[in-house]
């Protein structure tokens, strides 16, 4: 099974704590992975659909974003909190069929976008891809 991670690079907190989950959730299920992290502006990221950043979302549909506020909640660490703030560009997003970061792929197709899931999400999404 395959598993990629689109994102920014480096990876911010979002995308390195999606690419942790998913590894974590393949080990307890004991299914073998070949894990992958893409640049959301690469051409093997784009062939998914148009993939931003909540930047690039935000400035596209001309949002008004607290980038300040989104700079005090970024640490070192994912948080939820940041997933919140940016759920109205990942709403905007999903509204106008762009993807935007972090972008969970499993064997080619897009199972998350937009967002941080839960690892028991991640975990279904591996078992329903490995049952096909």
């Amino acid at each position: 099974m395959k598993i990629s991670v689109i994102g920014v690079v480096p990876p911010c907190p979002r995308c390195k704590y999606i690419y942790d989950l998913a590894i974590e959730a393949a080990e307890e299920l004991g299914i073998a992975v070949e894990m992958k992290k893409l640049a959301y502006d690469a051409d093997e990221s784009q062939k998914y659909g148009k993939v931003g950043t909540a930047h690039h979302i935000a400035e596209w549909a001309a949002m008004e974003m607290d980038w300040s506020k989104i700079r005090e909640i970024i640490s070192e660490e994912w948080s939820q909190e940041l997933d919140d703030f940016l759920m109205p560009c990942t709403k905007k997003a999903q509204e106008n069929g762009w993807l935007m970061t972090p972008v969970l792929v499993i064997d080619d197709k897009v199972v998350f976008s937009g967002y941080v899931p839960t690892k028991e999400a991640i975990k279904e999404a591996i078992q329903k891809a490995a049952q096909t």
